[in-house]
């Protein structure tokens, strides 16, 4: 199969490991995983010098993966939501100048409108305000006042169609999704799926691109049937060896080994049929059979027909600002840095657990993937101008970084699909420019991120889109 053919979908679960059909679509650049179905010897001493005897199935690792995705303003939001955790959401008022802080819940009132909305979120860099309840038509530059605070800010652009979603890290609970890939003509599953880092988010031939690390709890390649079923009209049990996985929303079909085609399922030529009922771990029950089912046929899902709704991808050389000052409010002020090359890597360990809990193909693999602690990194590059950022290194200090990515035009708002890391406090490691001949000098900046405890987080995300949720 052609590779362009395939897809990436995802849903967020209502319960952890609980699946549901994928209706987001995301286009990847790249998809790796590998679910470790291992055997281990028992190896006892049988009077021959063999040392791999009896075949144990092993315990079945967590599901991990790599997603490689060029990042742009709509579908990067869900991916963003599942490495941060909980979202600020509200439409996007962006502000400047004025004094106090505006506080979540209260009432802000435009001085020229008289218009009203409900504070969701306040940047504590005073550049926006993410509202709720809008009621009536805000206008540019009026000035919003806060009817508790009185805090006041100047309004930008004003557009109801634009949203911000505000991410901060490290959250103490992180969603978890079902994904699907699926190819021409079949899919496989994963659930309990926490994307848990950006092991990588950098520019590649000037597109902002980001390298997601991936855990699953369980695999849905497909279900081997274990006993033979005839065929004919009316409800049919096939028995199987899982069913974790499937749910009554999906599309299955069966694909028979020794023949290598799929059979009639549903109807005479007819190869799909959704499942009536998933009554057990090992069972499941369909309305109708076109075609017996022999033991060793494979019953696996259907690949869905993928909707995308994306915007253009970012870019980096004329789409990003980088900059760096002793607090993120002095960045934000600050004139971009001339930064030609950057990394950035935010990581919320996992660890997978496994317990003696079920006597079928579910209970190998783990019973829980725990979330540990969260650490985050980066570089930054450029030719070497003097000695400010050395000075930074050599006395360790606290270093605030923002990189704005600006993409297109969102609709005719005035507004731009934005997506705004900010790290409140950078600790750059030792580096010092290398000699080389004939080269211009360069500073290849390597940092720890910190937590900053006044700020209450490590590294905060904004973005900017005409998505009402991720």
């Amino acid at each position: 199969m052609y590779s362009r053919l395939a897809y990436f979908g995802i849903r967020a679960e209502s319960a952890e490991n609980t699946p549901l059909t994928p209706n987001v679509f995301l286009g990847p650049k790249a998809v790796d995983v590998v679910t470790q179905y291992k055997s281990m010897p028992s190896s006892p001493i049988l009077g021959v010098r063999d040392i791999q005897i009896n075949p144990v199935k092993a315990a079945i690792d967590p599901p991990e993966g790599t997603l490689t995705i060029q990042v742009e303003g709509k579908g990067f939001g869900y991916l963003l939501k599942a490495i941060f955790g909980s979202v600020n959401t509200g439409r996007y008022f962006p502000v400047s100048g004025g004094s106090g802080t505006f506080t979540v819940g209260e009432t802000i009132t435009g001085g020229t409108s008289s218009a009203t909305a409900t504070v969701v979120a306040f940047s504590a860099e005073r550049d926006y305000i993410l509202v709720s309840s809008i009621s009536g038509t805000f206008q540019a530059a009026e000035t919003l006042t806060g009817g508790s605070s009185s805090a006041t800010a100047t309004l930008g652009t004003f557009n109801t169609s634009v949203y911000g979603h505000e991410f901060k890290a490290p959250q103490n609970s992180l969603p978890t999704y079902t994904v699907d890939v699926g190819y021409l003509n079949e899919a496989f599953r994963l659930t309990g799926v926490r994307f848990h880092s950006i092991t990588s988010l950098k520019q590649e031939d000037n597109i902002l691109t980001a390298e997601i690390a991936f855990t699953a709890r369980a695999e849905f390649k497909h279900a081997r049937v274990t006993a033979a079923v005839t065929s004919g009209a009316g409800s049919k049990v096939i028995p199987v060896d899982q069913t974790q996985g499937l749910t009554t929303s999906d599309s299955i079909k069966v694909f028979r080994p020794s023949t290598g085609a799929f059979l009639d399922f549903a109807s005479s030529g007819v190869k799909t049929h959704t499942p009536g009922s998933i009554s057990s771990e090992t069972s499941v029950t369909v309305t109708n059979l076109q075609t017996a089912l022999a033991v060793g046929d494979l019953l696996m899902l259907a690949p869905a027909t993928p909707s995308y709704s994306l915007a253009k991808e970012f870019s980096f050389i004329g789409g990003c600002v980088i900059r760096l000052a002793d607090t993120v409010t002095s960045a934000i002020a600050a004139s971009g840095a001339s930064i030609e090359d950057f990394e950035l890597v935010v990581e919320n360990e996992l660890e997978g657990r496994h317990g003696a809990n079920a006597a079928n193909m579910a209970g190998r693999f783990p019973t829980a993937n725990h979330l540990k602690g969260l650490t985050a990194s980066g570089s930054l590059t450029r030719a070497y101008p003097d000695m400010t950022m050395l000075d930074r290194m050599r006395n360790q200090t606290q270093t605030a970084l923002q990189i704005r990515f600006t993409g297109d035009q969102i609709a005719a708002t005035g507004l731009y699909y934005t997506l705004d890391f900010r790290l409140p406090d950078i600790r750059f490691n030792p580096f010092h420019p290398p000699i080389d001949e004939d080269n211009v000098l360069d500073e290849e900046m390597e940092y720890t991120v910190y937590r900053d405890s006044s700020a209450g987080y490590t590294a905060k995300a904004l973005l900017v889109t005409d998505l009402t949720s991720v």
